[in-house]
Parts: C-alpha cells; structure tokens; sequence
C-alpha cells in the first residue's frame, strides 16, 4: 500500500513511501494523473525496476525512487548532475558516464532511467534512480557504505534537482561538463572511434573524429560502448 509521508526535510516535494513494487517508474506512468506535480515515490524494496533496453534491476536494501515532473526540462543533464552535487554535498567525489550512470572510484554507484509520458502532447517526465547503498561485487558496483538515512540523501537530491531547474542551461551545462567521466575522452560508438568534446543545449554528447562531429541524444549511445 502506498502510503503519504510527513516529510521532515527541506525538499518541497509530496513524498510517497511503498514497501514493495514492481517498478516506481511504471506505476507513476500508469497514474501520472492521480498524482501532483513534483511527487515522489519511495520503494523499500523494487522487484522488477527497469533500466535502459529494458533491462531489469532488483533492489532490497538499496535506495530507490522515482520523480513525477509534469513541466518539461533538460533532465537527462539535470538529474545525473542533481544526484552528483548531491552527493559532493556528503564528502564523495562523483561522475557522471554517458548517458544516465553515476560513478565512484571507478564503478558504478547508481543508474537513471527518465521516461516522458505523452498524451497527444508532452504530460509528464518520469526520473527514477536507483543508488547503490552496499557494494555489488558480482557487478563490479560500489556502494555508498554509510550510516547515513536515504531520506536524507533523497531530500538533498531533491534540492539540488530544483535549484538546478530554476538555472538557465548554459550554467547546467557547464556544471555536467565538470562532472563528467566522458568529456576529453575517446569512446567508441558504432565501431568507431570518436573523442567527446562536449554536451549541446539540447543535452546531446558531441562525439568528433577526423571526419565528422555528431550530436549523439541519450537514447542512440549504448551504456556499454567501452572508453579507451
């Protein structure tokens, strides 16, 4: 049962707590409507929480929450950098991998999947986050390992998600270029190699090689297109 919390943070959020779901992301795209803008759903435990190409992510002790956005923005730029300055805010020092992953010393910390519903036109945006609290061994995934309350590390999340809302791009942009673990680097991506010289305002990675520059949007470029 989904059930209202009495938020005692500084987040102006309406926050949601289940103790088991399928998935946050797919119960908020099925009620988007029965829900306010800035809503947020709190699962204890996900059994079949998705991430990119569908792929599916279990999660018991880890924390893990979707955001219900009903005005559109740039947050394929904005979450990963929201949960980054989040996160710098507690002492660790992360980044962000191409396209919606979060790293720390080198492994993978925490996942973003955002999904926008359309009714005709857009209707909503749906941001869900999974963060690693204990290491994954078998993944080669870090955890965050602390005594801290996944409330409070959601509530700093959730500012920082609204301050970076209230920017213009140009600054966001700036910010994620900082941040990230992909710029100045070469990739490869449909067996070839490129070097990612930047993020576009349209929060497109700029991939450039000898011949070509290409804008590359979050949902062309697979995760796992290695860095060399």
């Amino acid at each position: 049962m989904i059930k209202k919390l009495n938020w005692e943070y500084d987040a102006k959020y309406s926050f949601f707590l289940v103790d088991e779901i399928e998935s946050t992301n797919t119960y908020f795209k099925e009620h988007a409507e029965e829900y306010p803008d800035k809503s947020v759903l709190i699962a204890l435990r996900q059994t079949k929480g998705r991430g990119r190409y569908n792929r599916v992510w279990k999660s018991k002790d880890d924390i893990t929450f979707s955001i219900l956005l009903k005005h559109n923005a740039s947050y394929n730029v904005i979450a990963p950098l929201a949960l980054c300055l989040a996160l710098s805010g507690f002492g660790y020092d992360t980044g962000i991998k191409w396209p919606n992953d979060i790293y720390l010393q080198n492994k993978k910390l925490a996942g973003i999947l955002i999904e926008d519903v359309y009714q005709e036109s857009f209707s909503s945006a749906i941001i869900g986050i999974g963060l690693n609290m204990s290491d994954k061994i078998e993944f080669n995934a870090i955890g965050l390992n602390t005594k801290l309350s996944k409330y409070e590390i959601i509530d700093a999340v959730m500012n920082k998600l609204s301050e970076l809302t209230k920017m213009d791009i140009k600054d966001v942009i700036e910010l994620y270029r900082k941040k990230s673990i992909v710029i100045g680097k070469m990739v490869s991506y449909h067996d070839k190699l490129y070097k990612a010289i930047g993020v576009d305002q349209n929060g497109h990675l700029i991939l450039n090689n000898d011949s070509t520059t290409i804008h590359v949007s979050s949902d062309e470029i697979d995760i796992k297109e290695s860095l060399r």
